[in-house]
């Protein structure tokens, strides 16, 4: 088997890049829980890794730019997908100028609406999990992902996406409205956007 470089390992996953059929790639391993019994971890593997799949195959299907899908292993909890010669929006924000900047968010924005009106929630909606390759959007990570998603979900995103402004880039904090004009102008739900201030409502009597 051709040499992985692995590039992130996280609590869920691990994540490395090498070679398949040629193909320059992303290998993406699930991580197995010691502490779980063997039958339960193995089911739970399997089903996540057929969710993440299934809606990442969706999104495509709704027009988003998603890595393609090489290869699947459910018991192993192995994904092998498109390698995306792109960099990471939390990265990126900080390489590009003002005008620059809100082309993109209001892109982020209108990609976006398209996913939620295919009743998709990411489920980890951070600028980590965003690529900008060229003048292409990519979402990558759907391994908490959700559908059909309700309202509920779908603020749930909007929510965290938020957050991520205020908390990780938060000079950029005021442009957090580009997203949502980007979103309104996509067709985004407005239902959605409602939930975002109940679910902050929420959160402060917590």
């Amino acid at each position: 088997m051709p040499k992985e470089s692995v590039i992130k390992k996280g609590a869920e996953a691990t994540i490395s890049v090498g070679e398949y059929l040629g193909r320059r790639v992303v290998f993406k391993r699930r991580t197995r829980k010691g502490y779980r019994d063997r039958r339960l971890d193995a089911r739970i593997t399997k089903l996540r890794t057929r969710n993440e799949v299934r809606s990442m195959a969706a999104a495509r299907a709704a027009g988003l730019h998603i890595p393609w899908i090489y290869d699947v292993d459910l018991r192993e909890g192995l994904i092998v997908m498109q390698f995306i010669d792109g960099q990471r929006l939390n990265s990126q924000l900080y390489c590009l100028n003002h005008e620059e900047r809100i082309s993109i968010e209001r892109k982020l924005g209108f990609e976006i609406a398209r996913m939620h009106a295919a009743a998709i929630s990411h489920g980890d909606l951070t600028t980590s999990n965003i690529l900008v390759s060229g003048s292409d959007i990519y979402f990558i990570d759907f391994s908490m992902a959700t559908r059909p998603a309700d309202t509920e979900q779908l603020g749930v995103d909007l929510r965290l996406l938020k957050e991520v402004y205020k908390s990780t880039h938060s000079e950029f904090e005021d442009e957090y409205g580009e997203v949502l004009k980007g979103y309104t102008d996509g067709g985004g739900s407005r239902e959605a956007i409602e939930k975002v201030a109940e679910i902050e409502r929420r959160a402060r009597y917590v």
